[in-house]
């Protein structure tokens, strides 16, 4: 099949309003209601949604689409104005009013900013009153774009604020009307709420299933033909959302005449969501920066639960989850979750980026429960181009780090210990970072500075309290100073004795880099130490008194001449260690001890485990570590001759 270049023009409008009659589809209930609102009376009426939910769109259409006696409509948009005073604002909405009515320049006159700023009140009392003049009707509509744009601006000064001034204007002229479209949850307008408090309001949402459908259809009729499978593959995608339809259509449309294949299927589809997503990212991220940091964290969550449940169940494809599912997925993150992440999925619910999809048995995918599990409400990100734009742009590891902005003296007290830390560590640096985390439980440079700072005052148990959170935050940033933290905590745990605590530490460390040598060597020689700690409480292991019913602790040693020239030979060599190695002030001490057990082992022939462990111990505490393992390695010979002689003797 083959077209012109001006039929191969794609119709598929993204990135602006969309002002032509064709090719807009929908929405006659919500003009219904602009128009028997207005017929009624009602000088203010507010029209809400999701940003790029075509709000802008349906303010262009507002005069085409109603068609009431005496009533003329303004388009005019209050972008950008956040930052101007009173009189520029009125300025500008009077020159943007006559640049859409061109023929009136000449017949009203245009007022300028100072003359604006000086008398706010000329654009109601002048201004207006000669536009209803010129365009010979009773009432004008300001249909006015981007209300809310104006939120962040003082309000403490009712002259210099527009809410207020436009309040007053509709009380002292009944010919006025508003229709003012925010693209935020009218519960974050407080200030506005109260001034129009009684104002009808609406909210611009998805399309219906018939709307969305001749969206998807009538601007490429003639060119373009979708199965009715391609179709549900769309609205499955974009739930009726009018910009990411159009996204996907353009998209589409664009790959049909690529391919010159003028019929869409559902393969079509699946095939170009990815160059979708790309050809949305502009309103995908305008969308995003409209939705507060907490809300923005549990929705990244939400969306990656179903391909996190997957890769852990591949049998279940599922995109619905339950309420603790993103939380707990927050949590397996190091997230902690405070007030405002545990009312984020309802904000979110009430917002309609996610919805309620019914219900399902509380019972887990592979758990066994005797009991019949209580009934829990499942819920699914509305838009699964949405969801799926999420997972690829906005992971929740990544997307998490945002929550440190949540509060300015948290990262104020952050910026003070971390520029004292270069001085060194202090105590008061602790308690700086203590606070940070307690006023924002979620600043992650505070977390892993806090852990950094415990451990260089050694303050082990502490410090690895906050690695292992830290650790689940970020497990890159944090893994060499968590084991070196582990490691050094476990030396001194083994210089106490503490054995068992010691080896837990090195566990964990190992259990992070099973491939750190030093963490498996110190692990190694503990293990031994505890084994040969245990062997001497009870040596010998046979030797029964004659006399008593009581284990000895004194063995002969009847060994082999031969088992006892090796010891002997191994015993030389540690003296001759100690004398070339132990530092000057422990050498004396050190060779005594090694007299006593010389006399025992080789002139008495015995063997006393309490000597033994205690010479074991003194060079353990006192001397370096290659004595160490020379004289772990004798005693482990010691009782290796010991455990050999057991053998050999008759039962």
């Amino acid at each position: 099949m083959s077209y012109s270049i001006e039929q191969r023009r794609n119709p598929y409008i993204i990135g602006r309003p969309i002002t032509e009659p064709d090719r807009f589809f929908g929405r006659d209930r919500l003009f219904e209601f602009i128009t028997d609102n207005l017929l009624q009376g009602s000088q203010v009426i507010l029209l809400h949604g999701q940003r790029r939910i075509g709000k802008s769109s349906v303010l262009a259409q507002i005069p085409r689409s109603i068609d009431l006696k005496n009533f003329a409509f303004v388009l005019l948009s209050l972008e950008g104005d956040s930052r101007k005073s009173l009189g520029e604002v009125l300025y500008e909405l009077a020159r943007d009013t006559l640049q859409q009515f061109d023929w009136l320049k000449d017949r009203i006159e245009l007022l300028s900013i100072k003359e604006f700023q000086r008398d706010p009140r000329l654009f109601l009392r002048q201004f207006i009153p000669n536009l209803r003049r010129e365009l010979a009707v009773e009432n004008i509509v300001l249909l006015l774009d981007e209300f809310d744009s104006l939120h962040n601006q003082d309000v403490d000064d009712a002259a210099d604020h527009l809410f207020k001034y436009l309040q007053a204007g509709v009380y002292e002229s009944p010919n006025l009307y508003l229709i003012p479209v925010v693209g935020r949850q009218l519960d974050d307008l407080p200030v506005m709420l109260s001034l129009f408090r009684e104002a009808p309001n609406q909210e611009v949402g998805l399309l219906d299933r018939r709307s969305a459908e001749q969206l998807i259809t009538v601007p490429a009729k003639g060119l373009l033909e979708y199965d009715l499978d391609a179709i549900d593959a769309i609205l499955e995608l974009s739930a009726g959302h009018p910009y990411f339809t159009q996204v996907i259509c353009f998209a589409l449309f664009t790959h049909a005449r690529t391919e010159d294949r003028w019929r869409v299927t559902r393969s079509d589809v699946r095939a170009n969501v990815d160059r979708a997503i790309e050809l949305g990212e502009g309103g995908l991220g305008w969308f995003w920066e409209g939705i507060p940091l907490p809300e923005r964290v549990v929705f990244s969550a939400a969306a990656e639960v179903p391909r996190v449940r997957q890769i852990e169940c591949p049998d279940i494809a599922s995109l619905d989850f339950s309420e603790i599912e993103p939380l707990e997925l927050l949590r397996e993150c190091g997230v902690e979750l405070t007030e405002s992440i545990r009312d984020g999925l309802d904000n979110l619910v009430d917002w309609r980026f996610l919805r309620r999809t019914g219900s399902r048995s509380g019972i887990r995918p592979r758990e066994r429960r005797e009991s019949i599990p209580p009934s829990i409400t499942t819920y699914r990100v509305s838009i699964e181009m949405v969801r799926r734009w999420l997972v690829q742009r906005h992971p929740i590891r990544r997307e998490l780090r945002e929550l440190e902005d949540l509060d300015l003296k948290a990262q104020t007290l952050y910026e003070t210990a971390r520029i004292a830390r270069l001085r060194g560590t202090t105590p008061k640096i602790v308690s700086l970072l203590n606070e940070a985390l307690r006023l924002n439980p979620n600043h992650f440079e505070a977390l892993f500075e806090l852990a950094d700072s415990l451990a260089e005052m050694r303050e082990f148990s502490q410090a690895l309290k906050y690695y292992r959170r830290a650790y689940l935050v970020d497990a890159v940033r944090v893994r060499d100073n968590y084991v070196e933290a582990l490691y050094d905590y476990a030396e001194e745990l083994h210089s106490l004795g503490e054995h068992d605590d010691a080896i837990a530490q090195l566990e964990e460390a190992h259990t992070i880099e099973p491939d750190n040598t030093q963490v498996r060597r110190l692990l190694d020689q503990i293990r031994r130490e505890k084994q040969y700690a245990d062997r001497l409480k009870v040596i010998p292991l046979t030797s029964v008194s004659q006399d008593a019913g009581y284990i000895s602790s004194i063995a002969e040693m009847s060994t082999k001449q031969a088992d006892l020239s090796s010891l002997q030979q191994n015993f030389n060599q540690l003296r001759a260690q100690v004398s070339a190695e132990a530092p000057k002030e422990m050498k004396h001490r050190a060779l005594e001890h090694l007299n006593e057990l010389q006399e025992e082992l080789f002139t008495e022939k015995k063997v006393n485990g309490l000597t033994l462990l205690y010479v074991y111990r003194w060079f353990h505490n006192h001397l370096p570590k290659p004595l160490v393992q020379a004289v772990t390695e004798f005693v482990d010979a010691v009782s290796a001759t010991i455990s050999h002689q057991d053998e050999e003797k008759p039962s």
